[in-house]
C-alpha cells in the first residue's frame, strides 16, 4: 500500500515536471548538435536539409576554426574587454546587493523599505531595448539630459556616442543599476531566514550595526555568496549582448570599449555568415566557463566545504 502511494506521488511529481523537462529537451539538449559547426567548414547546398549540409556536405577541419579565432588580431582586446567587465560586475555585483540588503534589514520603516525594493528591482524587468532608449535620453547630443545640465553650468556639450573614454563607466553603472535590485532580493531572503534572536542577543550585549553585520550577517550569508560567486565565475567569458550592443547603439566609435566576445560572435555571424567561426567562439566560451566553474567550486570546497556546490 505504501509503495503504491509512493509510485502515485512520483507520477504526480513527474507530470508536474513534464513541461520543464520538455522545455530543456527542446531548447537545451536538442540544439547541442550545433556544436558540430565548430569542427566543420560549413558549406550549405541549396535545397538540402541542415543535417545533410552539416554532417555530409561540410568538410571536417578539426581545430582550424579555433586556431583562426585565437590568431585574430582583435582577439586580445576582445578578451580583455570581456574579462575586465565581468570581473568588475562580479565584485560589485556581489558587494553592492549585500550592502543594500544588510542596510534594508536594519530599517524599521516598512513603507520606505518596500519603496526602495520596488525602485531597485524594477530595472531588472526592463529589456535592454528599453534601457538603451533610457540611456539615450540622458546622453543624446542635442536633447540629452546630461548635456542640458552641462550647458546650464556653462560647459560645452559632449558627444557621448563618439567618446569611448566615458563608456566603461557608463556600461558599469547601467549594468549595476539594472541588476543590483534583483540580486539584493536573493540576499534579503537569506538574511530574513537568520534567527532574529542572534541579533537581539547581540544588541543586548551592546553590538553596533557594524558589529552585527560583521559577526552575524556576513558569516551566515557566506554560503549564498559562495554559490553566486561560483555560478557567475562560469560566465566570465560570456557577456550580456544587450548591454554591449544595444545600449551603445552599435556605435563604431565606441567599438574599442564595447566589443566583447558575444558582440564579436554576433557580428561574425550576421555580417560574414560564418557559422563555423561563430560556433567555435561560442563553444570556447562554454568550455572555458565550465572549467572556471569547476575550478572555483574546487577552491571554495577546500576553503569551506559547506559553501561549495558539492
Amino acid at each position: 500500500m505504501v509503495n503504491r502511494k509512493k509510485r502515485k506521488d512520483t507520477k504526480d511529481l513527474l507530470l508536474m515536471a513534464l513541461p520543464a523537462i520538455i522545455w530543456f529537451l527542446l531548447f537545451s539538449y536538442l540544439p547541442l548538435f550545433g556544436v558540430a559547426f565548430a569542427f566543420k567548414q560549413f558549406t550549405p547546398v541549396p535545397g538540402q536539409s541542415l543535417f545533410r549540409n552539416l554532417f555530409i556536405n561540410s568538410r571536417f577541419v578539426g581545430l582550424k576554426n579555433f586556431s583562426f579565432l585565437l590568431r585574430s588580431s582583435d582577439m586580445p582586446k576582445i578578451i580583455f574587454n570581456t574579462l575586465s567587465y565581468n570581473i568588475i560586475f562580479l565584485i560589485l555585483g556581489i558587494a553592492l546587493p549585500v550592502i543594500l540588503a544588510i542596510c534594508l534589514t536594519e530599517l524599521h520603516n516598512k513603507v520606505f523599505v518596500g519603496y526602495v525594493q520596488m525602485v531597485t528591482v524594477l530595472p531588472y524587468f526592463l529589456s535592454f531595448v528599453v534601457v538603451s532608449y533610457c540611456v539615450y535620453g540622458f546622453l543624446a547630443t542635442d536633447e540629452g539630459q546630461l548635456n542640458h545640465v552641462l550647458r546650464l553650468f556653462g560647459l560645452p556639450s559632449v558627444q557621448w556616442y563618439q567618446s569611448p573614454q566615458y563608456w566603461r563607466f557608463i556600461l558599469i553603472i547601467t549594468e549595476l543599476w539594472k541588476s543590483t535590485g534583483y540580486s539584493m532580493i536573493i540576499y534579503l531572503c537569506s538574511i530574513t531566514a537568520i534567527d532574529r534572536s542572534l541579533y537581539e542577543s547581540a544588541s543586548l550585549d551592546g553590538a553596533t550595526f557594524m558589529d552585527r553585520a560583521k559577526y552575524i550577517t556576513l558569516p551566515l550569508l557566506q554560503p549564498t555568496i559562495a554559490t553566486i560567486l561560483i555560478l557567475r565565475t562560469g560566465s566570465l567569458l560570456a557577456s550580456d549582448f544587450g548591454l554591449f550592443y544595444q545600449v551603445p547603439l552599435d556605435s563604431n566609435s565606441l567599438q574599442p570599449v564595447t566589443q566583447t566576445l558575444d558582440v564579436y560572435v554576433y557580428k561574425a555571424l550576421m555580417k560574414q555568415a560564418n557559422f563555423s567561426f561563430s560556433s567555435a567562439a561560442a563553444f570556447l566560451q562554454s568550455a572555458v566557463g565550465c572549467i572556471l566553474l569547476i575550478l572555483t567550486n574546487t577552491i571554495i570546497k577546500k576553503i569551506d566545504e559547506d559553501s561549495s556546490l558539492g
